[in-house]
């Protein structure tokens, strides 16, 4: 007992160096996952609680001489949005700080097939002379952390078995045991899934960059890849940001939002696109201008804003006010009570554009 009261008394004394370690070791992780390009869910970061570290030292089954052998009084976990990404973020944890190893373990290389629960890898570390500062080696030089590396679908696992209070494979019924068993597994095989998905597309990205877009199916990759190699669209996206005066920049969204405008108004090969967007190229410009132009709010417009114009226009040509009016619905452009009316403008502004057009 005389040891657990030592304990206590080192943790109220240390707590707040323990707090600054936590944040250094956050700050070292993020800085070199932004610089080496990997992207994560999150990293949190926590001290444990007084309350919770009385309870670990009065447990009947372990004894602690010193505050110093209870390595998880500083605690982190970094979550990965794919599995085979714990591996390199465990990686930059071990080149860039110093592991226990010891007392560091990788759950997932246990081999008991009737092992209950979804596995993570945790380790056991300590900040390395170069990522203290003078100060902070005085107090930061013996303590330890423990980190935790999971995937998000681990995580959730995790989360879900530790509030149904259940740990061992000994403290349910056997059929109950098997469903345990059956959600692991679906949950590592969507794991898998997941890795495998990302790197097919990874792939198919490659080999659209690298091959004609002509007859290729419109989707997010290939048309970013079109709108980024067509002369056309670069002209016509040139030609409307001089006459609007809006910049140029490159927005995710909005090139994923043209997918799905296309395929509704019935293109879907870049052939099709092509051959259309040159023969309506002008009219386009004129919708755009007119509509940029009435707008004070936009500050930039969008890589491959003339395919935007161009669905509304392709829509004009034809004259089908329901499907114009649907396509205003579908995708909320105007205002809900206005858009019949929106829907008659359109097709009259593009038979006043082309008998222009056509004047001259």
């Amino acid at each position: 007992m005389a040891e657990n009261e030592l304990i206590l008394k080192k943790y109220d004394k240390k707590i707040k160096h323990y707090l600054r370690f936590c944040e250094r070791i956050r700050f070292i992780l993020e800085d070199i996952l932004i610089k080496e390009g990997l992207y994560i869910n999150s990293i949190h970061s926590r001290v444990k609680s007084k309350k919770s570290l009385i309870k670990k030292i009065n447990r009947p089954d372990v004894v602690y001489n010193d505050l110093s052998e209870i390595t998880d009084v500083a605690g982190l976990r970094v979550t990965t949005y794919f599995s085979e990404d714990v591996d390199r973020v465990a990686e930059i944890v071990k080149r860039k700080f110093i592991i226990d190893h010891e007392n560091s373990i990788d759950k997932r290389e246990i081999k008991d097939p009737e092992r209950f629960g979804y596995l993570s890898l945790h380790y056991v570390l300590s900040l390395s002379t170069s990522d203290m500062t003078g100060t902070d080696c005085k107090f930061l030089k013996d303590l330890k952390a423990e980190i935790q590396i999971r995937s998000i679908l681990q995580h959730a696992w995790a989360e879900i078995e530790h509030d149904l209070g259940y740990k061992s494979k000994h403290s349910i019924p056997f059929e109950m045991r098997r469903r345990f068993s059956r959600l692991s597994g679906l949950l590592e095989l969507a794991d898998e899934e997941f890795n495998s998905l990302r790197f097919d597309l990874r792939k198919y990205k490659e080999r659209i960059e690298g091959a004609e877009y002509i007859d290729k199916y419109i989707d997010k990759i290939s048309l970013i890849n079109f709108i980024e190699r067509s002369d056309l669209v670069k002209n016509i996206d040139m030609d409307i940001s001089i006459r609007t005066g809006l910049e140029l920049e490159h927005e995710d969204w909005f090139i994923e939002s043209l997918v799905e405008k296309l395929k509704f108004a019935g293109i879907t090969d870049f052939e099709k696109l092509l051959i259309n967007l040159g023969r309506l190229s002008e009219i386009v410009k004129r919708f755009a201008e007119d509509h940029l132009k009435a707008r004070s709010t936009y500050s930039a417009i969008s890589i491959g804003v003339c395919i935007y114009y161009f669905c509304t226009v392709f829509l004009a040509e034809k004259g089908d006010l329901d499907k114009i009016k649907g396509y205003l619905e579908k995708f909320r452009l105007g205002s809900k009570d206005s858009r019949e009316k929106f829907a008659v403008k359109i097709v009259e502004r593009f038979k006043s554009i082309s008998e222009e057009f056509n004047k001259n």
